[in-house]
């Protein structure tokens, strides 16, 4: 039987591993410390470092399993896939640090704050919640470094690519290509879900009468994800006279790439993890390279004279790298 990858068991150790150890310390410490608590503990404190929102007691140890361990697990998944299939690049170390990070500063935090209530008579008594954030705020940093350090360094593959074959075209022939992409259906849903959630918790804020500042940023916040959902979920690309033309399906972002700019064009693969950190409109961390992302899988890749690359994930690439090469040779060719 073949090991794992030593970037997979590194990552599986930091990201899901070490998560659940923390967690499992730091419900230790709640349980130990639930019968000195009072029945009703504080949960929540103002911008001043009052405690405003209660809660009983025996809620803190399930939030800290729910967000200590599943936020990273979240995480972990949402990475491993790529990893296992064999993509590779910092992103995937970055996740992995953020996984062990957000799982300290969840534990920390929350047991640090119960245990500050131990002996009280009244929750209403809980002293200023400053000192438990200094300390899970560095009990972060320190987990995520190390957990940073604990997984090798992997780059991205980022192998030459060469040019497609040109279409035979004739010295006035006209021909045009175009297609559409879109994101997978899970990435859809998930974008869609994400705008959903916020803009419910933006309306609970107005209806629940929250503070104006906290309900003005969420309402913002919604506003904003809906915007680069909207214009980013799918888009037209098209190859003729013109060059390379690539346009939301709602008009906006639009993106052009002129015949005379075409150094090159090819079909590529693309991992989106791996190569540009995430989906959508992206810029690889390595090299000087731009890319419409909307899945894993083939890509339209154009070099352009100043050498950077943009790249758009798209069905039938090496048609249209095809013809796109052949335009740009007999445009250069002609006086």
């Amino acid at each position: 039987m073949t090991r794992p990858d030593p970037a997979v068991r590194r990552f599986v150790l930091v990201a899901i591993w070490l998560p659940l150890a923390i967690v499992v310390v730091g419900v230790a410490v709640q349980m130990i410390a639930l019968p000195h608590l009072p029945p009703t503990i504080a949960v929540h404190w103002n911008a001043s470092g009052q405690a405003d929102g209660f809660a009983p007691a025996w809620t803190q140890p399930l939030v800290t399993v729910l967000l200590g361990l599943g936020l990273p697990l979240l995480m972990a998944l949402t990475s491993l896939g790529g990893l296992r299939r064999g993509d590779r690049g910092p992103t995937y170390r970055l996740m992995g640090a953020s996984a062990a990070a957000v799982s300290a500063l969840v534990t920390v935090a929350l047991t640090a704050t119960l245990a500050m209530q131990i002996g009280l008579d009244a929750a209403s008594q809980a002293p200023t919640v400053w000192i438990p954030l200094v300390v899970s705020l560095v009990a972060a940093a320190i987990v995520g470094v190390g957990a940073w350090f604990l997984q090798p360094g992997t780059a991205a593959p980022d192998a030459a690519t060469r040019p497609a074959t040109p279409l035979a075209l004739g010295p006035n022939e006209r021909a045009l290509w175009m297609r559409t992409t879109s994101m997978t259906t899970g990435a859809a849903v998930a974008v869609v879900a994400a705008v959903l959630l916020v803009a419910a918790g933006a309306v609970a804020a107005w209806v629940g009468g929250a503070e104006p500042v906290t309900a003005w940023l969420l309402t913002g916040v919604a506003l904003v994800l809906l915007f680069f959902a909207a214009t980013t979920l799918a888009f037209h690309v098209r190859v003729d006279d013109g060059g390379l033309a690539v346009d939301s399906v709602l008009g906006i972002p639009r993106f052009r790439v002129a015949l005379a700019d075409v150094q090159s064009a090819a079909r590529v693969r693309v991992t989106p993890m791996g190569e540009f950190g995430g989906w959508g409109l992206r810029i690889a961390p390595h090299g000087r390279r731009f890319g419409i992302v909307l899945r894993t899988g083939e890509a339209l890749e154009v070099t352009r004279r100043s050498g950077r690359r943009f790249v758009v994930t798209v069905d039938d690439a090496e048609t249209g790298a095809a013809l796109l090469e052949a335009l740009a040779q007999r445009a250069a060719a002609r006086p």
